[in-house]
C-alpha cells in the first residue's frame, strides 16, 4: 500500500489512509474551531508565530488545564484533531546527537509542529490573492521530490535548476508542469539566494510572489523569510519529512498536488 511508504522521521500527512486529503480536511475544520477566538484569520495567524517561538512556554501550556488559557486550549485541540499525523517526534528529538540539537529545524517540538500547521494555511488564505496577482512569480521544489530510480537531468539556467521533464514518474516534473500551466517559472531549488532576488526585485519596483514546496519546518522558515521582505508567499508541505537530512538516506516522497492546485486556482 502507498501509505506504507510515505512515512517520515517526524511526520506524515497520510496518517493512516492512503493520501494527505484528509489532512486538509481536518486542518481546515480547526482552523474554523481556533477562528471563533480572534477577529479574523490574520490575528490568529499573529498569536501563532508569536507563540511558537518560545519551546518551554508551548510545552508548559500544553501540559496545564486548557480551559486555563487560550493557548493551551488551542494546542489541546490541535493535537486532538492533528497529532494523528504525527510519526516519531519524541524519539527523534531524543536521538539527536549533540550536534544537531542547535538546529532549529531538527528540534521542531511537538507543539510547534502543531502550530506550524495551523500557520502554514493561514498564510496561504491570507496571501493566496497577492500572490496571483504578482508580476513576477517563482516556484522553488525541493530536490527530494525527485525520481530516486533515475539520474536527474536538471540544469542551472543562472539562477537556479530546472526541471528537463526526464521521467514521468517524477514529481518534481508534475509539479514543474502544473506551475508552467500557471505561468509560474519553477526552480529546483539548490543554489538561489533567496534574500538577494528579494532585495533586487525591491529595488527595481518588481511585483514577485513565491510559491514554496518543503517540509513542514523549513516551510515555515522559507514563508517567515518571504514576509521579512514583503514578499506574497503561499506554498504546501511535503507529505512527509524523508530527505538525507531527516533519515540519513533519500526515500520517495510525495506532495498532495490537488491542494497545489486549489491554492493556483
Amino acid at each position: 500500500m502507498t501509505e506504507n511508504k510515505i512515512i517520515g522521521k517526524t511526520y506524515s500527512l497520510y496518517g493512516s489512509r492512503n493520501s494527505s486529503d484528509w489532512f486538509y480536511e481536518d486542518l481546515n475544520k480547526f482552523i474554523k474551531l481556533a477562528l471563533k477566538e480572534f477577529k479574523g484569520e490574520l490575528e490568529l495567524l499573529e498569536y501563532l508565530v508569536n507563540s511558537s517561538k518560545n519551546k518551554r512556554k508551548l510545552k508548559k501550556e500544553n501540559k496545564i488545564n486548557p480551559a486555563k488559557t487560550l493557548l493551551g486550549n488551542i494546542l489541546h485541540l490541535a493535537e486532538n484533531s492533528l497529532s494523528k499525523y504525527f510519526t516519531d517526534i519524541d524519539a527523534h528529538l531524543k536521538n539527536l546527537s549533540i550536534s544537531k540539537r542547535c538546529e532549529s529545524v531538527l528540534t521542531t517540538s511537538r507543539e510547534q509542529y502543531l502550530l506550524y500547521m495551523l500557520e502554514i494555511e493561514l498564510v496561504n488564505r491570507l496571501n493566496k490573492k497577492d500572490f496571483s496577482s504578482a508580476e513576477f512569480r517563482y516556484a522553488f521544489l525541493p530536490h527530494c521530490l525527485h525520481d530516486l530510480e533515475k539520474e536527474c537531468l536538471s540544469t542551472s539556467d543562472g539562477m537556479d535548476y530546472v526541471c528537463k521533464s526526464c521521467s514521468k514518474k517524477c514529481s518534481i516534473n508534475s509539479v514543474s508542469k502544473i506551475m508552467k500551466s500557471q505561468n509560474i517559472k519553477a526552480y529546483i531549488w539548490r543554489e538561489a539566494d533567496l534574500k538577494k532576488i528579494f532585495k533586487l526585485a525591491k529595488s527595481s519596483g518588481q511585483s514577485i510572489g513565491v510559491f514554496g514546496i518543503a517540509c513542514i519546518p523549513e516551510l515555515v522558515k522559507g514563508f517567515r523569510l518571504c514576509t521579512k521582505y514583503d514578499i506574497p508567499v503561499i506554498g504546501v508541505p511535503l507529505d512527509a519529512n524523508r530527505c538525507v537530512r531527516w533519515m540519513g538516506d533519500f526515500y520517495t516522497n510525495s506532495v498532495n498536488e490537488k491542494k497545489i492546485l486549489s491554492l493556483l486556482n
